[in-house]
């Protein structure tokens, strides 16, 4: 192949077409989603400056901490400049990721879906989108084809049909290997081990449908750091996992060490399965994240910032009116126990404050989770990655999402407003992610 691919750590890779180089989603060191996850491996920064030195083009496949690093920005903020690295993202309404970007004096270009921009001669990109954030790059260099599904839940045979029909057949496509969520709790290792193998049921139908002869399996080098969510560590796949289950089929699993390339040569990538066998054998001994404690004065502040900000984006009125209806039973009041606080309160967004209460709580979760939600937009969001909560109540999470997930939408740039009702996508992805989980859900 002309086209030259090096994994850099995670989900980043450098893809490199002739003269011009592209990298993507660079995440190299520190923890994300709240001190929820951390690399299995961090790069040195000689590394990372040492590769910035040949790159054309970042690209950032969506807005996750671990694909879109602000720390990675900040650090290497002036190699990028010198260099007149351009960032390459998503076109979107709320804009918050380029404006950022271009606030901070980076050179950038949104892309719109499924559109071929052409970059040089003879190299073109598509982007793809998929669900609320996530977005897909196909490169073409020449003839040769490289995919890039990153987090994209291309998981049914309809949905990596749609995105074929622009792709064709690839040389090349690179795919997320293992949950990367809250799976229903401490007690629903059910979940996470169906999940762990629907990982790799759906890299093997993505491999029959776009017919590479490659896969690279990446953007699950990670591990669950915080003391809360380390139990989601148990059922992780491994490269191990995924190399013995679909290595010999028709396509070739190439399983990859940090800044190492594609070699077409390499007939054998089961030494770097040994390689990562005994980084993940090392896991329980990694550090664990403990969170501090947030005192309730700062969190009634926090409330009143999240308060103003979601009626700064949406129309409260139409959402108090869609409460009193009852409709989809949205926007109800939701008790949370912050357990290191050991109190009980009531999140209301349409009260002045949060109440102290004695009712059951629908969930749990410490003071900085809390405060995280409150004070930041994709505070739920996050929640919902890192898994630093528990479920109190049969359906707590799902009833809860009904009303904190309206920021998920705010960060679209969609407003609750009477013109959300003619985005019946919005509406249907919202509600299909909600019944996948209540289905999932394990209840004694």
């Amino acid at each position: 192949m002309k086209t030259k691919i090096k994994f850099v750590n995670h989900a980043s890779v450098e893809i490199k077409c002739g003269d011009t180089s592209f990298l993507c989603d660079p995440w190299y060191e520190g923890d994300a989603f709240n001190g929820g996850w951390n690399l299995l491996l961090e790069n040195k920064p000689s590394e990372i400056e040492n590769l910035l030195q040949k790159i054309n083009y970042i690209w950032i496949s969506h807005e996750h901490p671990d694909h879109f690093s602000i720390k990675f920005f900040k650090t290497y903020k002036n190699l990028i400049l010198k260099n007149n690295i351009h960032i390459l993202f998503q076109k979107t309404k709320d804009k918050r990721v380029i404006n950022y970007l271009n606030s901070n004096g980076f050179i950038t270009k949104e892309v719109p879906f499924n559109t071929k921009i052409q970059i040089a001669p003879l190299i073109d990109i598509t982007l793809f989108k998929d669900g609320f954030y996530d977005s897909a790059l196909l490169i073409r260099y020449g003839e040769e084809k490289v995919l890039n599904l990153n987090d994209c839940e291309i998981n049914t045979i309809q949905k990596a049909s749609d995105i074929y029909r622009y792709t064709g057949d690839v040389d090349v496509f690179l795919t997320q290997f293992s949950y990367a969520a809250w799976k229903g709790g401490i007690d629903n290792l059910k979940w996470r081990q169906n999940a762990a193998k629907d990982k790799i049921s759906t890299i093997r139908m993505q491999s029959e449908i776009f017919k590479p002869k490659y896969v690279i399996p990446f953007a699950s080098y990670v591990y669950f750091s915080n003391e809360l969510n380390f139990y989601l560590n148990d059922s992780a796949n491994t490269p191990r996992k995924v190399y013995d289950a679909l290595n010999g089929s028709h396509t070739k699993i190439v399983v990859l060490k940090p800044l190492e390339s594609l070699d077409e040569s390499h007939t054998n990538y089961e030494e770097n399965v040994v390689f990562w066998d005994k980084i993940y054998s090392n896991v329980n001994s990694l550090k664990k994240i403990t969170y501090k404690k947030i005192e309730l004065e700062e969190i009634q502040e926090n409330y009143i910032t999240y308060k103003n900000r979601i009626k700064r984006n949406n129309n409260i009125y139409l959402m108090l009116f869609v409460n009193k209806l009852r409709i989809f039973n949205a926007f109800n009041p939701v008790r949370i126990l912050i357990e290191d606080l050991n109190v009980t309160v009531l999140l209301d967004i349409f009260a002045d404050d949060l109440k102290v209460t004695t009712s059951k709580p629908d969930l749990k979760m410490p003071s900085a989770s809390l405060q995280c939600l409150l004070k930041n937009s994709f505070g739920f969001d996050t929640l919902t990655v890192n898994g630093c909560f528990e479920e109190t109540r049969k359906n707590g999470f799902t009833d809860s999402a009904k009303t904190l997930a309206i920021e998920n939408l705010n960060n679209l740039g969609i407003r609750f407003s009477p013109q959300l009702f003619f985005n019946l996508s919005a509406i249907k992805t919202f509600v299909s992610r909600l019944s996948a989980v209540k289905r999932k859900m394990a209840y004694n």
